[in-house]
């Protein structure tokens, strides 16, 4: 402890720069041991204060550390100096290292609150202090990183509350305006644009994209184009590319003019593999306004059989929100019913200790609905049934309940929930993927498609009449889209050609010969095509085969020359096998089994690489224009009132960085940002005029 003392003296402070002293909230147990041997003014809290010249005979002290004055009379004692330096946050406007900061404290054993600091270390973390620099451009970044990712208004950077915390934290940091921090936005946007065309410049394989439309709070409609492609470590990315206000009519030739500008100005009309559309009646007319425009350039690999898709969850949201309606009202006088429940602790613990009474489940509590997400309609209503005694009993017992249910209700609910549940299992299969590759589809398309032909089929009921107008609209989609279903399921190693065969069968009877030979008939044309192209000769392959044959010629001629070569090509025809013929080939994998069909054919990249190639562009090809974790939303993707009256690169470049960011993220592993309403947002021109 002398050692210490005499290292702490006064020449240690007078190296101290008040900008770099950091906040230590630390209490050193010696300076507030006194001993009465010695005079009053060797205190150690001399080590930390220093008197000032006395003026009238008013003796004062100042802090070294924070440069705060107080008294120092000796008749005052030290108490309130002491209570000073555990209080002082006078900080060195500098950032430390949470971990450097820690392994500078150690608990005091008398006290679990208080904390010593050895004199080393108070040393080491000064010295690292001096020596940090303020990285002022990081800091703009992280900002405008804010404000896209959580789609904070530009506006927040003059609130005073902003500008106080940034100010105690760094008081050296420039002033921000809206304006300087738009100006790095559009900064950020243009290098990570470039990034991302650089991307798709080298990505390995084919690029599939999605068009979607947004909506904003005064109905103007906003075209978004997304790019789907699997990246050389065999993950499947996505980016949105074009972001832009479309002024009406919104038309299928606006649509088109939009995508093909897009496809143009990132230079990726060689490498589209597909285009999937909203499910529109339009998406037709844009379909084959593109596929011609490609075709004639001779992009589109086996004449344009995968190019176009419309929207599976389009078609299967509108079915939900379809039988929904027919029971709008029996599901509103539900949920009041619950929030009567709920309203009153009382009234809501009285319920529950009926329902164990009744011996019913009370594990999950009742629950309302979100009615824009239709999964949470439906666990309401699947909750509701587990307690569907306990409301009997309610109705009987309170005479202010009004939300009785009558039997009837109840049963048309039951068919409801029963009608649902297939759509809630499928759904969920991709709300859990949150990239999911083309090969699920087939299963949940055929899913739901069996589900509405034996509804048909079967008893009468209240929905009979929606459900064959759905089946109807469901059948048309599955007539246009089966056959690239059926290949991307294909070359899943869990189903291959006999699930197919199976699906088709249970449809279609005798007749699903037909629908599966075009299947496999369909995916050998496009195996070829990738086979064309990768047995392309080169020139020194061509030179190389020219000196053989010249060499041959030497040779002695007895008129069987060409024997052997007649032979090897008739052994090939019957024994030799194509890539695609050994994986069919191949025992299938168990049909319930968890695989990362990726990372499979990642695994099989050597032993069949034509036809990896091949799986890895059917794979990427979107099923869905609707991100998966929307994928119960019944409401289309709305934009803000606030931004939508941004400037068109702004809002593009506020719309694409934000989808840009959170894609690296999970890239990277750190997982995703769910973004948050926009409260406020600025579209005033203050020298942006571009923007």
């Amino acid at each position: 402890m002398d050692n210490f003392d005499q290292k702490l003296g006064p020449e240690f402070f007078k190296n101290l720069s008040a900008e770099a002293v950091t906040p230590l909230n630390v209490v050193h147990e010696e300076i507030y041991e006194s001993s009465s041997k010695r005079p009053k003014t060797t205190s150690k809290v001399w080590d930390i204060f220093e008197k000032l010249p006395a003026q009238q005979g008013d003796s004062k002290a100042i802090c070294k550390l924070c440069r705060r004055i107080y008294t120092a009379k000796t008749t005052s004692g030290t108490s309130h100096l002491r209570r000073h330096i555990e209080a002082c946050v006078k900080r060195g406007n500098h950032e430390v290292d949470q971990r450097s900061i820690e392994a500078c404290f150690k608990p005091v054993k008398r006290n679990a609150n208080r904390l010593t600091l050895s004199h080393d270390t108070l040393i080491s973390a000064t010295t690292s202090l001096k020596n940090y620099k303020l990285d002022v451009d990081e800091i703009h970044r992280a900002i405008a990183m804010m404000i896209i990712v959580d789609e904070q208004p530009f506006s927040v950077v003059e609130d005073a509350g902003f500008r106080r915390l940034l100010s105690a934290a760094c008081p050296e940091f420039p002033v921000l305006s809206r304006s300087s921090i738009k100006r790095d936005i559009i900064s950020i946007y243009v290098k990570e644009r470039e990034n991302i065309r650089e991307l798709l410049a080298t990505c390995p394989g084919r690029i599939c994209l999605t068009s979607s439309t947004w909506k904003s709070d005064s109905d103007d409609h906003f075209n978004c184009v997304t790019t789907h492609f699997i990246d050389h470590e065999w993950r499947l990315q996505k980016r949105i590319l074009r972001f832009k206000l479309m002024p009406p009519p919104y038309d299928s030739l606006s649509v088109a003019d939009e995508i093909a500008l897009c496809m143009v100005q990132w230079n990726i009309e060689h490498k589209v593999f597909s285009v999937t559309l909203e499910n529109l009646s339009s998406d037709d007319c844009v379909a084959d306004m593109l596929r011609s425009r490609l075709a004639a350039k001779k992009y589109l690999p086996c004449k344009g059989v995968f190019f176009h898709v419309s929207c599976f969850f389009r078609i299967l949201n509108s079915i939900v929100q379809a039988g929904l309606n027919l029971v709008v009202d029996i599901i509103a006088k539900l949920r009041l019913g619950i929030k009567y429940v709920q309203q009153s602790p009382h009234r809501k613990k009285n319920f529950y200790i009926v329902a164990k009474t009744l011996n019913l489940d009370t594990q999950r509590k009742l629950c309302l609905d979100t009615p824009a997400r239709w999964n949470s309609t439906y666990d309401m209503i699947e909750v509701a049934f587990c307690y569907k005694n306990a409301f009997v009993y309610l109705a009987e017992q309170d005479k202010n309940f009004l939300h009785k249910l009558s039997e009837d209700e109840w049963e048309k609910m039951s068919v409801l929930y029963k009608f649902l549940k297939v759509f809630y299992e499928v759904t969920c299969v991709f709300f859990r993927n949150r990239q999911p590759t083309s090969n699920l589809y087939f299963k949940a398309a055929w899913k739901v498609h069996s589900r509405l032909f034996d509804m048909v089929r079967g008893p009468e009921n209240f929905m009979t009449r929606m459900v064959r107008e759905m089946h109807s609209k469901l059948n048309h989609y599955w007539s246009a889209y089966n056959l690239i279903l059926s290949c991307a399921a294909i070359l899943d190693p869990r189903y291959k050609i006999k699930f197919v065969e199976y699906c088709y069968t249970k449809l279609y009877g005798s007749g699903a010969q037909k629908y599966v030979s075009v299947s496999v008939n369909t995916l050998y044309g496009l195996f070829d095509e990738y086979m064309q192209t990768s047995a392309r000769p080169s020139q020194t392959t061509l030179l190389s085969t020219a000196a053989s044959k010249i060499s041959n010629d030497k040779d002695e001629n007895d008129g069987f020359e060409d024997y052997e070569t007649f032979q090897s090509a008739r052994f090939r025809t019957q024994v030799e096998k194509s890539q695609l013929d050994l994986y069919l080939e191949e025992p299938s994998h168990d049909l319930n089994s968890e695989i990362d069909v990726l990372e499979y054919w990642t695994l099989c990249s050597l032993r069949y690489p034509e036809l990896s190639k091949m799986a890895r562009d059917v794979l990427t090809i979107p099923v869905s224009t609707i991100a998966s974790d929307s994928a119960f939303d019944i409401t289309p993707q709305v934009i803000s009132a606030d931004r939508s009256s941004l400037k068109p690169k702004m809002l593009q470049a506020l719309v694409s960085l934000q989808d840009w960011m959170l894609a690296s993220d999970r890239t990277r592993g750190l997982g995703s940002m769910e973004s948050k309403p926009e409260d406020d947002s600025s579209s005033s021109s203050d020298g942006d005029d571009d923007y």
